[in-house]
């Protein structure tokens, strides 16, 4: 895969992080649900096996 693309998806992901992180301190609901969906997605959709083990660990660490 090209490291572009690959740049692209990591730094999806970090957003997506940073704003379930945010939603979580803040109690918003919604806006977490919505965040474990994107990150979800992207762990079915990756091709990238380490980045759908960091979707993965982050849905684990707010998903019990």
């Amino acid at each position: 895969m090209q490291p572009e693309i690959l740049s692209n998806e990591l730094r999806v992901f970090l957003s997506v992080q940073e704003e379930l992180r945010d939603a979580m301190k803040r109690s918003d609901r919604r806006t977490a649900w919505l965040a474990i969906e994107e990150l979800r997605g992207m762990q079915m959709h990756s091709t990238w096996p380490r980045l759908r083990a960091r979707c993965a660990a982050t849905i684990a660490e707010y998903v019990h």
